[in-house]
């Protein structure tokens, strides 16, 4: 496969040639609301909320030995949400936000409500408990004031009788709570969680938006002229993205950035409706841009976890809508099917192709994965990373857990290095298709064992294959074509987290061009299959063929081949004997004949004087 010419991906150009353009009269329908720099998700929680985050909660908790812990719970959490059924993608969000909360917060919650006494005044009972954690938890951050009721939602009992009994013994509850603020010197409240969580949150707060522009829809210019027409302003430096202003990402020549105030505004957005624009993780679009690099258009592409289908899609948009397929794996239930159908089928993409199928699970000699070229592997990696929980989970599909391990300090290490081995397996997997010309591996973690030594390993892994002796891979960087990245002393992408995008590692494994065989290797291999087993050395000055044993060997070799040439590719009057001749072996040759051997040569003496 041929990688892109030329410099970094900084540009469309070649995009916008290839696929239809449209006129910006579409977009014009739309316009975009005014700016407000103060807008914030709204807080105030439904009773549902607060049962849907109780479950969800109770389900994330870590796993503690019963007599190691400090509260009761009915079910200590295994990783498996339950199937929750949300009224809208705002509710979905405050639920996911709210558990979060008080999975950071949980020592601290515990803590005050043993040093308050409150289970001995008001029992509680086991299945309630986490019910009253979660609740807490929100009114520790409302300063204990019950929040407004949320306008056209059901009251539910249990959640009103717990309120009212937190209320009843909030003086308690806010005295053991300050004695923990004045212990730890803590001016608010976020001052008591662990330091790199707090950092997270700083960054996530301050985290921009990034959307890429469905180019089925529309093009690039199209909708930065829209832009430009609603009074928008095209900055140069992230750092001056303030307002009504936007930045074109320089590595995602699709990818727009928007300031971080704007993120309300562009939720439920009609842009994002009809599938204009998309609101995605950037570092999803950096390997998305990583396989067009690498892509040939006829093609296929296969996608190792599906999540919400928007890496599939965009991948997709990249590809021939006729002649090229994009395969997603790990659509685990019919209306997870139907979820990413939708949305696939609203921005105009036909050839992303849903497997139920694990990855794991595929066999790779299947008819349909004749043409795959790239696999694009997004393993369920630990996420370290990623700074803006809520918001990654809810836009790709991640699962909880993500929640449970970014609400503490640090990964165990046995858990890293237990996702590391499953990445090493995934890629296995990936090179056992049997066109594979190139691999494409995203992660969202910091530590080198899911990242670098994954990557070697895997290398190491394909190029000792029995059937891969001819077949090697390599490392190149994932935005430069071969004969760039060869220059790169470092073959890897790595986007440190920050305030500005969430950090990732990101490589590509391509198939290495086959090298032209020497003559030497080609006589050796011949050789070992006993092709011409009269011939066992080559010269290393001069690279002639040196033959052991004599001519009625020789000639034995000869007569069992029928006189037949060794090489039939090469010409009839460029040989002897079916040896390939060079030019210093003809010269040689010619010499030997017009030179007879000392035994056979006739001394001719002088004619005697008369």
């Amino acid at each position: 496969m041929d990688f892109a010419s030329g410099k970094l991906q900084r540009n469309f150009n070649v995009t916008d040639n290839i696929l239809r353009r449209h006129s910006p009269t579409e977009l014009r329908a739309h316009s975009l609301p005014n700016v407000s720099p103060s807008a914030k998700q709204s807080t105030e929680y439904s009773h549902q909320v607060y049962v849907h985050a109780s479950q969800v909660f109770e389900s994330l908790l870590p796993k503690v030995d019963r007599d190691k812990e400090v509260i009761r719970y009915a079910r200590w959490g295994d990783g498996e949400v339950p199937r929750i059924h949300f009224r809208d993608e705002g509710s979905k969000r405050q639920t996911y936000n709210l558990a979060f909360t008080t999975l950071k917060y949980q020592q601290l919650i515990e803590t005050v409500l043993i040093e308050s006494g409150f289970f001995i005044q008001h029992p509680v009972s086991d299945e309630d408990q986490s019910l009253v954690t979660v609740i807490l938890c929100d009114l520790m951050n409302r300063n204990f004031r019950l929040p407004p009721p949320v306008p056209n939602s059901a009251a539910i009992p249990i959640v009103t009788e717990v309120q009212e009994t937190l209320m009843k013994a909030r003086t308690k509850l806010n005295g053991a709570l300050a004695r923990n603020r004045i212990k730890h010197q803590a001016l608010s409240l976020d001052v008591l969680l662990p330091e790199k969580v707090r950092e997270k949150d700083k960054c996530s707060s301050t985290m921009p938006i990034y959307v890429w522009v469905n180019i089925l829809k529309q093009s690039v210019r199209s909708v930065i002229s829209y832009l430009l027409e609603q009074q928008y302003e095209q900055v140069r430096d992230m750092e001056k993205l303030e307002g009504k202003t936007f930045y074109l990402d320089p590595l995602c020549a699709d990818v727009l950035v928007f300031p971080a105030s704007t993120k309300e505004m562009w939720r439920g957005h009609p842009l994002l409706e009809e599938g204009y624009l998309v609101l995605q993780d950037r570092t999803c679009s950096l390997a998305c841009h990583a396989v067009r690099t690498i892509m040939e258009t006829e093609g296929d592409v296969l996608h190792t976890h599906v999540g919400t289908g928007r890496t599939a899609a965009h991948g997709a948009t990249f590809l021939d809508q006729e002649k090229s397929n994009l395969f997603a794996c790990g659509v685990d239930s019919p209306q997870h099917v139907q979820e990413v159908e939708s949305f696939v089928g609203r921005l105009g993409v036909k050839n992303v192709r849903l497997l139920q199928d694990d990855f794991l699970e595929l066999d790779p000699a299947d008819p349909k994965f004749k043409n795959v070229r790239v696999i694009l592997v997004t393993p369920r990696c630990s996420r370290s990373g990623v700074n803006n929980a809520v918001d990654f989970l809810m836009n790709e599909g991640e699962d909880a857990t993500l929640l449970r391990d970014l609400s503490k300090e640090a990964l165990q290490t046995e858990r890293v290095y237990e996702l590391a081995g499953h990445h090493c397996r995934l890629l296995q997997q990936a090179f056992k298709f049997p066109k594979l010309e190139a691999i494409v591996y995203l992660t969202r973690s910091i530590y080198e064992e899911e990242n670098e030594n994954v990557i070697l390993k895997t290398l190491e892994f394909a190029n000792s294959l029995p059937d891969n002796k001819r077949i090697r891979f390599k490392s190149y960087h994932p935005m430069m074509c071969k004969k760039e990245s060869d220059t790169q002393r470092d073959k890897f992408l790595r986007v440190q987290p920050s305030e500005n995008a969430n950090g990732c590692f990101l490589a590509v494994l391509a198939r290495e061009p086959e090298a032209a065989e020497k003559p030497q290797d080609v006589i050796a291999r011949a050789a070992a299959t006993g092709i011409i087993d009269e011939v066992t050395a080559i010269d290393p000055v001069t690279g002639e063929l040196i033959v052991h044993g004599g001519r009625k060997k020789r000639d034995a070799a000869l007569t069992r081949r029928g006189n037949k040439p060794i090489f039939p590719h090469h010409k009839s009057n460029n040989k002897h004997n079916g040896i390939p001749l060079t030019n210093l072996v003809k010269m040689r040759m010619t010499e030997k004949r017009n030179v007879l051997p000392p035994h056979a040569q006739v001394v001719v003496h002088p004619k005697p004087f008369k």
